[in-house]
């Protein structure tokens, strides 16, 4: 009887470990990609040093598919990367680091944005594009909430950290009606949370009573500020991420046609109630291998240390990466 009863420990022991092993491999969403030394140094002459390229999987399982992803913040106190698709759900992720190189990314829970009466967004309502977070380097684990921006139907609400509703933000009227943007989906592409202006969104493109060869920045409040792209023509606004020293750097999407192939570039923006200062970051071309996809998120991790994530579009030719790196000037700037 004791032999029976230890061998029943050992077999339900077996049992809970390779359950435990499956779902830890269930778990592993990213695929590293290790880069060439003269891409890395290409990149890196252009004040762009990778530290980490992974390729996300295309799902968590049948019904948590991993894709669209639009919109990325760093949680400070929980230590996740929060990453936001344009479906409508959020999944809090734990970036894997070697020797202070992202290697891989780990999925810790998945979440689908809700509205007022506890149902998950759908349709034109679930158009979610940027993402910043607040509460999120107080010291305090577990109040943590999302500032979402959305697209199709214009609007800013915040949820909890599970994707909870609580409450949705007043717009100034040229923000709250989408008849005033270029297009229905060029509204509210990114956001960011700005210790003197709060909250700062933006649309894609100029609205229509804006210069169309100047991108624009906007607090819910109707300030607005304009800048110059490096594209006047295909230039997109879309990411924004706010440094410790209340600087912004601004994520453009350059595209004008499949044949040209997506350019990325970044600004550094520094923001006074009356003016607007802008310079250019880095810039990357479609000549830079894995560089020529959809990027639209950008967050600041620590130091001059950032990432950023593409959007696959849900489409077979495109793929979702997310890439750990710095910017070598912003260091040197520290520095003096």
């Amino acid at each position: 009887m004791m032999l029976f009863k230890l061998w029943g420990r050992i077999i339900l022991l077996f049992i809970c470990l390779t359950h435990l092993n499956h779902a830890s491999a269930e778990r592993d969403i990213g695929k590293y990609i290790d880069l060439q030394k003269d891409q890395l140094l290409q990149l890196e002459d252009n004040n762009f040093k990778v530290l980490g390229l992974v390729q996300l999987k295309q799902n968590a399982g049948p019904e948590f598919p991993l894709m669209e992803f639009s919109g990325l913040a760093w949680d400070h106190d929980q230590q996740q990367l929060i990453i936001l698709s344009d479906r409508g759900f959020i999944i809090h992720t734990t970036p894997i680091f070697e020797n202070k190189r992202l290697i891989d990314l780990t999925l810790n829970a998945y979440h689908f944005l809700e509205d007022k009466n506890g149902k998950k967004l759908r349709y034109k309502s679930s158009d979610s594009e940027g993402l910043a977070l607040n509460n999120a380097n107080n010291g305090i684990d577990s109040d943590t909430e999302l500032i979402v921006s959305f697209e199709r139907k214009p609007r800013i609400i915040k949820f909890t950290i599970e994707g909870n509703h609580i409450s949705q933000y007043p717009l100034a009227n040229n923000l709250n009606d989408i008849r005033k943007y270029s297009s229905a989906n060029k509204s509210l592409e990114a956001i960011t949370l700005h210790p003197k202006f709060n909250i700062i969104t933006g649309p894609e493109r100029p609205l229509k009573n804006e210069d169309k060869n100047k991108l624009t920045l906007h607090t819910i409040n109707d300030d607005v500020w304009h800048f110059k792209p490096k594209s006047e023509a295909h230039g997109a606004l879309v990411g924004l991420t706010t440094l410790p020293d209340n600087r912004l750097v601004a994520l453009e999407r350059i595209f004008s046609s499949v044949f040209a192939g997506v350019s990325s570039a970044l600004h550094l923006i520094t923001l006074d109630d009356n003016s607007i200062h802008v310079e250019q970051l880095s810039l990357l071309n479609p000549s830079a291998s894995y560089f020529n996809e959809n990027f639209e998120g950008i967050t600041w991790h620590k130091d001059n240390r950032f990432f950023m994530i593409s959007d696959d579009n849900d489409n077979i030719f495109q793929r979702t990466l997310l890439v750990y790196f710095e910017i070598p000037s912003l260091a040197a700037q520290e520095e003096e």
